[in-house]
């Protein structure tokens, strides 16, 4: 087995969305191996929504994805 080396990234708790339904406040929704769950702690939901602010500004550019995507494989 070979080792993988992981980057700290913003989203490595797993997949989040942000809903915001009309006149109530923002909530979260995870789902991790298979257990739902509804986030309404406005905290925490504040926390999420700023992780999800991040990953933007670390997002490589589709030509430097690209780029990346095509190396990798010859690293292995």
């Amino acid at each position: 087995m070979r080792n993988v080396e992981i980057e700290d990234h913003p989203n490595m708790g797993g997949a989040f969305n942000l809903l915001t339904p009309q006149k109530h406040p923002q909530v979260a929704y995870t789902e991790v191996q298979g257990f739902p769950r509804l986030i309404t702690d406005l905290e925490e939901v504040r926390k999420i929504a700023d992780r999800y602010g991040i990953m933007p500004a670390m997002a490589l550019l589709p030509t430097e994805s690209r780029a990346l995507i095509e190396k990798k494989p010859g690293e292995l």
